[in-house]
């Protein structure tokens, strides 16, 4: 448009003229690549000038010729592209142009990088955030459940090993001696039975405890997958903040099939594999009665020795201290051998089932070890897509930022160059 031109009656004015000049030096400037020197010119006063100086030739001189040539600012330009465009200038500008533009264009791809950067952002702290629930659920998860599954099953197993002290705390004195000489047998037995009352047998009373917090395990497991689904929900990154983005990096709940149902199967087999082992009740009861009617007969048979040395004094075939001291000692020795032996026998069957529980902590630590592994593995595959593509966003962005870096810097090394040559 010629900027001088009369539209409706009005002239543009100088304050207009700048305005439009302002606005051709702002957004040429990333087309061509730097700031051009923009020189107002009025076409229509040109042409008049031309058409008014073939008349002169033909007609003679006109005063509105400089007034017209003045107006349309050409001498402006033929000054500035005789005296200041010089042939060094001409070959910088052409250099310096694409350099310029190129540079423009880094410049908005580095821009949007950073947007870029900024939203991905916001996908890795989601990602960050729903590592650190889920690692928080799998130690509530060893805590409250596996924890207090291997504490209760433990109880079991010590429960079943006070047997011994229980059948100690019910039989007298009187029978226990009276288990030396082979006759304490009814009263142990009574007192065994009172002591090992079972109302469940060992393997259901475990299976009903390891399947109960094998459900609860289950069941959480299958709230984690839901809770984690919901708190993702459908943030998975858009690309484009504009309205015209696409879903990327979905997720899925886990299902988590057949996880109740295996996990069921093996702890039962663990259980089955260790009760098989077990010695039967009534060999656990004659192995103790043996070793209690041993204990018993040591210290009565050290009791009745403690007669000798005493008959030996009173017949002063040795000396009479001798003899008490000697009497007394064994006396002392057969006292204390009763209730030591028993202390012993009860502490090595006590032993001997906790060593039992020892075995099966074990066996359930490996099933619940495998089945957290199994839950670890689904809740990541059913984030899978999403982490993929953070981690696959974040690396394009970052290849892409170092590769504008890198052209930014050679095209101002080049316009360096370009400068210092064009200008020497």
């Amino acid at each position: 448009m010629d900027i001088l031109e009369r539209q409706q009656g009005e002239d543009h004015g100088e304050k207009t003229k700048q305005r439009v000049v302002d606005y051709v030096v702002e957004h040429a400037g990333d087309l061509l690549g730097a700031r051009p020197v923009v020189i107002p010119l009025s076409a229509r006063d040109a042409l008049s000038v031309k058409s008014l100086y073939s008349s002169q030739n033909n007609k003679g001189g006109s005063d509105e010729q400089p007034t017209l040539w003045k107006r349309s600012n050409f001498a402006t330009l033929e000054h500035y592209l005789q005296e200041t465009l010089t042939a060094s200038s001409k070959i910088k500008t052409k250099i310096l142009n694409p350099l310029g533009v190129a540079e423009g264009i880094l410049l908005d791809c580095q821009n949007e990088i950073y947007t870029r950067k900024d939203e991905l952002e916001i996908d890795v702290m989601t990602l960050r955030l729903l590592n650190s629930q889920t690692a928080a659920w799998e130690k509530e998860m060893q805590s409250e459940v596996l924890d207090r599954c291997r504490s209760e099953v433990r109880d079991v197993f010590a429960k079943r090993a006070q047997v011994v002290s229980k059948v100690l705390d019910q039989l007298s004195l009187i029978d226990r001696l009276r288990m030396g000489l082979g006759l304490g047998k009814t009263s142990y037995d009574n007192a065994w039975e009172n002591a090992n009352i079972q109302t469940i047998s060992l393997e259901n009373e475990l299976n009903a405890i390891v399947g109960e917090y094998s459900d609860t395990l289950s069941s959480r497991t299958k709230t984690q997958g839901e809770a984690t689904l919901e708190y993702l929900g459908k943030r998975p990154a858009v690309v484009g903040s504009k309205g015209a983005g696409r879903m990327i990096g979905t997720v899925s709940a886990p299902k988590f099939k057949g996880l109740r149902e295996d996990l069921r199967s093996t702890t039962t087999t663990a259980i089955q594999t260790l009760t098989s082992r077990l010695p039967p009740d009534g060999e656990c009861s004659d192995r103790v009665y043996s070793s209690l009617c041993r204990n018993a007969l040591t210290s009565t048979f050290l009791c009745s020795s403690a007669i000798a040395p005493s008959t030996l004094a009173f017949l002063e075939m040795i000396d009479s201290a001798m003899g008490v001291t000697m009497s007394t000692l064994l006396f002392a020795l057969g006292g204390l051998a009763l209730p030591i032996g028993s202390k012993r026998v009860a502490g090595s069957y006590e032993k001997e089932w906790l060593s039992y529980a020892t075995k099966l902590d074990s066996s359930l630590d490996i099933v619940f070890s495998d089945t957290m592994k199994r839950v670890r593995m689904q809740l990541s595959e059913s984030i899978a897509p999403y982490s993929r593509y953070i981690t696959a966003e974040g690396d394009w962005l970052l290849e892409l930022q170092t590769k504008t870096e890198s052209g930014t810097s050679t095209a101002h090394r080049l316009r360096n160059q370009t400068n210092k040559a064009c200008d020497s």
